[in-house]
């Protein structure tokens, strides 16, 4: 399925906009098409800020941007989502300079993530997919909440918006509510509960769960939320697969495949071309999809609640008092 142009009339125009894992991919491209579209400051939160740097030069050089929005500001910023700290040093950074420059922040995209073909703890002991993908991306979207909050105008209302993915749609290992006498989410740290093909799906499931919640807790009014996912993009995504299952992605890519620039556009369509409407929704291919049968079905209000309150337990122990006012 191929994904439409954006509609003619959409602008960024003069609105600020953070986007994690921005130094290549659909970040970068997504930071691209934001800067064409007039948006400034356009922020870039990487792992290596020398990569940072150098995607800065490389956005500001660009014929479109130079002619379109030759003022544009871009600002890198380190950010490593495979540890609390990493998270927290750079939104206390990220905040502290906003207030200091008595600036707001028009537009969130948090679309840093890992996929692992192997199993891999990270530094806070939970297993990496997990970690970045699902715990990290809500404590950043928790993090953020209030500055978002307080950057909405009656002209705008600021945007949060989590890049997830079609593939929790096709999760086998999380079907029901699971037993109550045992934390779910912890479990997922033993190496015999990691298959290759699920957990990136189940990832970006449990932060759907999280977003959803986030979004029933948080009114349209205060902050949009919502998700997206623009299919199957040629990216880096999966530089970690292995060299003898590359000519089987290589061929997916070809025949299934849209270019990054088409993928960037499904971004920046969930931020500027949709309004209330998309509270909590998501987007596949810039089109208003539904959920996995297990977000909305019998169980799902009770699996939620599940994995909001095992979330937001293991978010307070990282960061206490995280979460008093959500």
């Amino acid at each position: 399925m191929s994904i439409p142009d954006l509609p003619k009339n959409t602008t960024l125009e003069g609105r600020s906009v953070l986007i994690t894992g921005s130094n290549v991919g659909l970040g970068y491209s997504a930071a691209l098409l934001s800067l064409q579209l007039g948006a400034s400051p356009v922020y870039l939160a990487v792992r290596t800020p020398a990569k940072g740097d150098k995607a800065r030069e490389t956005l500001l050089a660009d014929p479109v941007v130079k002619k379109k929005n030759p003022k544009a500001i871009v600002k890198v910023y380190q950010l490593d989502m495979s540890t609390w700290d990493g998270v927290t040093s750079f939104a206390s950074k990220f905040i502290a300079d906003r207030k200091a420059a008595g600036e707001g922040l028009d537009v969130a995209i948090l679309n840093a993530g890992v996929a692992n073909m192997d199993f891999e703890l990270a530094p806070t002991g939970n297993e990496v997919v997990i970690q970045v993908n699902h715990f990290s991306t809500a404590l950043l979207s928790l993090l953020l909440l209030p500055l978002l909050e307080s950057s909405t105008t009656p002209e705008h209302t600021a945007r949060l918006e989590v890049v997830t993915s079609g593939s929790h749609t096709r999760v086998q290992s999380l079907k029901a509510c699971p037993p109550d006498d045992y934390n779910y989410l912890a479990s997922l740290n033993d190496k015999k509960t990691f298959t290759t093909m699920d957990r990136y799906g189940l990832s970006k499931l449990l932060i759907i769960f999280f977003l959803r919640e986030l979004s029933a807790r948080v009114s349209s009014d205060k902050v949009i939320i919502n998700n997206v996912c623009p299919g199957m993009i040629k990216t880096e995504l999966a530089r970690g697969v292995p060299w003898y299952a590359q000519p089987v992605l290589w061929v997916w890519y070809a025949t299934s495949a849209n270019p990054v620039e088409k993928g960037a556009a499904c971004y920046v369509h969930a931020v500027a071309a949709v309004g209330k409407e998309s509270h909590g929704l998501w987007y596949h291919k810039m089109k208003l999809t539904p959920y996995a049968d297990i977000v909305t079905n019998q169980e799902s209000e009770k699996l939620q609640s599940r994995i909001w309150n095992e979330t937001m337990e293991a978010l307070d122990k990282a960061v206490p008092g995280i979460g008093p006012d959500i």
